[in-house]
């Protein structure tokens, strides 16, 4: 008999399962589908099988039984069409769900299908030996037909769909029913060479080894579930209504060496075993130092989240040579974002912003925090368009002179308009531009309109002397920064002693080296400096010896205590000592009164800024600001 071919098939199918069963598997849609057409595929080679059997030893068997084996055998192949199709729509049912009815309309086509091939005449052929044996008649042309129309079917769909079905798998399928086609022309045109179904057998190996294996989830150094099965099983979840909740597992180096990466990686996989063990939990390695845990069960989330705090930190403790700290984030509710991008955009922003590098923290992650990133998101869209159409425009805010008794220098504060006039708080985005590195264009904008209005103006015809702009953390550590100004003095042709940059004690403390480099720089090329908002956060006067700068600025948070806090006038009369015996310039900032202009006055503050006389104002209003205390010589004092 001729069931070589199909013994071949089997023996592959079996292995297959054999392979399959010992993988640990994501439970996911596609793979319950897939193993609905393997069994399909298994059945429809055994009936092949079986129908063989009968065609040679018909006399044997009942007439009946003969030709409804047979005929099922046919229908078997009709199933491994629908199932194909099944399997290539299990996605498209999830992001497109009218595509469920049309898979409904393809069931009761194959019922309607089947009822035809039940119900015609087939007739059975087998020659002596029985190496030639097969059907053939107006049952076995009705299978044809809807082998070829479930082809088609699928070939529309893989094209229709493309954008919604992952490329590996499309890949997979298109060979898939390559090959039934091209086992079926061989049939048609052979009937010796029975390998049809030894070409579904041969499908299904394609599917499993292309886009089903088990071992294309894992990650093999650590066995939790890979970023692949990630994106398959988020995309799963966040296709269905139910509630889901994630614990995120974050490693950070205590030692920002190299080897950051390779000690994060180690240390995700020798605490693996905990990972793997919690119940109801997903392990996903998603990044080499980060895994995230996923939960469909509340319960189960809250009963790990109990665990990890009682055992992570003691295997922590009994492991010290990893030299890494987790972080810990409870998500409750992993729905307040979208899809399995924004999640992950979620843990990493959770991780700038709320980490704590020197010990274990478990923080649960409440879901304004969704809305605080959201909130970011927009804003940075909004300083993209702002920088794109000019909308990012620079404010000043005079500066007085005790001792000249005039208004010699300005503040630079950048503003961001909307398009329909009105102002952008700076609180809203400052901070944001400073995470996503905007803040850098943004400062060389400022820069550039800055020299262009001194320029433009010809400012010391007003009496300022030089403009103070600010430079952001994230500025003084750029490499470039000295660089970058020069080059734009030298466009605009400013003298560089009409520029006073402003730096904080924060950017001394973050990035001391290349701050001290970019000043270098700038000092030698004409370029002043005024230490900002000292007394704020980590005051240090050791900030003063060690930063060049010619001014130092007083927070206007130090300036209201002075007058309310007897401590801290005590401390600002020290510091102020010291300062000027340093031969260092003071501004006093946040003056609103003329009780305390006259105290600033009395204890020789050098200079005044704040709403005492003016509030920040746009270009053309402050001119006429200068241009009326000029004429008039009023200087609200």
């Amino acid at each position: 008999m001729n069931i070589k071919t199909q013994c071949c098939g089997v023996a592959l199918l079996i292995m297959l399962l054999v392979i399959y069963s010992r993988q640990r598997k994501l439970e996911l849609a596609s793979g319950r589908i897939f193993r609905v057409a393997y069994f399909v595929t298994m059945f429809c080679l055994g009936m092949d099988m079986l129908s063989i059997v009968m065609i040679v030893h018909q006399v044997r068997f009942p007439e009946f039984l003969v030709y409804f084996v047979c005929k099922t055998y046919l229908v078997t192949l009709i199933l491994v069409g629908l199932a194909a199709l099944a399997y290539v729509g299990t996605d498209v049912c999830r992001q497109q769900p009218a595509y469920r009815k049309q898979l409904c309309c393809y069931v009761v086509i194959t019922a309607l299908i089947s009822i035809l091939i039940y119900s015609l005449p087939i007739s059975l052929y087998a020659n002596a030996d029985g190496s030639v044996v097969y059907s053939y008649g107006p049952s076995t042309w009705v299978t044809y037909m809807g082998a070829l129309f479930f082809i088609i079917a699928n070939v529309v769909t893989l094209i229709a769909q493309k954008g919604r079905i992952y490329e590996r798998q499309r890949r997979a399928v298109i060979i898939w029913m390559g090959m039934w086609v091209v086992a079926a022309l061989i049939q048609f045109i052979d009937s010796r060479l029975l390998v049809v179904g030894y070409a579904c057998a041969l499908g299904i190996s394609v599917i499993f080894f292309q886009f089903e294996n088990p071992e294309l989830h894992l990650d093999r150094k650590s066995g939790l579930f890979n970023y692949i099965a990630f994106t398959r099983y988020m995309e799963q979840l966040y296709g269905r209504e139910r509630e889901f909740f994630v614990i995120a597992v974050l490693f950070e180096n205590v030692f920002q060496q190299d080897t950051h990466l390779k000690r994060a990686e180690d240390a995700v996989t020798e605490f693996a075993d905990l990972f793997l063990k919690l119940p109801g939990a997903c392990a996903f390695k998603t990044m080499e130092d980060e895994l995230l845990l996923v939960f469909t069960e509340q319960a189960c989330a809250a009963q790990a989240w109990e665990i990890l705090q009682d055992e992570l930190p003691a295997r922590m403790e009994q492991r010290k040579e990893t030299r890494c700290i987790p972080d810990l984030y409870y998500f409750k509710n992993a729905r307040c974002v979208n899809s399995d991008k924004e999640l992950l955009e979620l843990v990493h922003y959770v991780r700038e912003t709320k980490k704590d590098v020197l010990t274990t923290s478990f923080q649960v992650v409440e879901e304004d925090v969704a809305q605080e990133m959201f909130s970011e998101r927009v804003m940075t869209q909004k300083i993209r368009e702002a920088l794109a159409e000019d909308r990012v425009k620079v404010y000043y805010q005079p500066i007085f002179s005790i001792k000249e008794q005039r208004f010699t220098s300005a503040e630079a504060l950048v503003r961001i308009l909307e398009r329909d006039g009105s102002m952008v708080p700076p609180a809203s985005f400052i901070h944001i531009a400073e995470g996503n590195g905007m803040i850098l264009e943004i400062g060389k904008r400022v820069f550039e309109k800055v020299c262009d209005f001194f320029v433009r103006e010809e400012l010391a015809r007003y009496g300022i002397d030089y403009i103070e702009v600010n430079l952001s953390v994230v500025q003084c550590a750029d490499v470039g920064l000295a660089k970058d100004y020069i080059q734009i003095m030298n466009r605009f042709g400013i003298h560089p002693g009409c520029v006073n940059l402003e730096i904080t004690e924060s950017a001394s403390m973050r990035a001391k080296k290349r701050l001290i480099e970019n000043m270098q720089k700038l000092l030698d090329y004409g370029v002043s400096f005024s230490l900002d908002d000292f007394g704020t956060g980590q005051s240090n006067l050791n900030y003063i010896v060690d930063m060049p700068v010619q001014l130092v600025k007083f927070d206007q948070e130090m300036i209201q205590a002075y007058f309310t806090n007897d401590k801290a006038k005590y401390v600002m009369d020290a510091a102020m000592h010291m300062i000027h015996g340093m031969e260092l310039g003071i501004v006093a900032e946040g003056i609103e009164t003329r009780e305390q202009y006259l105290a600033m006055e009395a204890i020789k503050i050098n200079y005044i800024q704040g709403y005492y006389f003016s509030k920040p104002l746009p270009e053309q209003e402050f001119l006429h600001f200068l241009g009326g205390q000029k004429r008039e010589g009023a200087w609200g004092i």
